[in-house]
């Protein structure tokens, strides 16, 4: 850094040309501007950026959907679309691929899940999903009343959510999947609370 004692420069601040000038306690000071070619991204940042940029693509796709109806309800101190970002962003692969989508969590809250959900086709080809769980003595009152939510899944695409009707207090039922151009590979279950104003974490099941 070279330090200029008078003149013109005195009254410089900031980058001209390759030169960068400094004011400091009333001396101007200039140095060299540093240089950094366009494409000089290491393989590892290359890689990061596409990580990153994976992981807001899949978080846009519910930025109208369960984001504002879900996830902004359960933010503290932190917007809906950050906290579904943070809570789904260790499913995503080094390379931003998606290996196991069991690890995404559609939905989150204050409401259990059901230990012991389960939720398969009756038939191979059928477009009905059957769902039962045992009862959880240490529930009853308005959580009785918790609706079934779902989300089917398939290559990359979801569906909008759906009121399944199936109520907590009885155990079981059948409800048909929601529909996607393709016959779903996944669906996403949850609980949400009569009031729509908390739910459940998700579980996902291949279906």
């Amino acid at each position: 850094m070279t330090k200029v004692r008078q003149g013109l420069e005195s009254l410089l601040s900031g980058k001209f040309g390759n030169m960068v000038f400094v004011q400091r306690d009333g001396k101007t000071y200039m140095r060299r501007a540093p240089t950094r070619k366009k494409d000089s991204s290491t393989p590892a940042m290359v890689i990061s950026q596409k990580r990153f940029s994976e992981v807001m693509r899949f978080c846009g796709l519910f930025r109208f959907s369960v984001i504002p109806q879900i996830w902004n309800l359960a933010a503290q101190g932190t917007s809906g679309f950050r906290l579904f970002q943070k809570t789904n962003s260790p499913a995503f692969a080094p390379d931003g691929s998606l290996p196991d989508l069991k690890k995404i969590r559609l939905s989150t809250g204050k409401l259990t899940l059901p230990q012991g959900l389960t939720a398969g086709r009756p038939e191979v080809e059928s477009t009905f999903i059957e769902v039962s769980w045992p009862e959880d003595q240490l529930l009853g009152g308005l959580h009785l009343q918790d609706e079934l939510m779902a989300i089917s899944s398939v290559d990359g695409q979801y569906s909008d959510i759906v009121e399944t009707g199936i109520l907590r207090g009885q155990l079981n039922g059948s409800f048909k999947l929601p529909e996607l151009p393709a016959p779903a590979t996944h669906i996403y279950l949850f609980f949400g609370s009569r009031d729509h104003r908390d739910y459940s974490e998700s579980v996902c099941f291949e279906v």
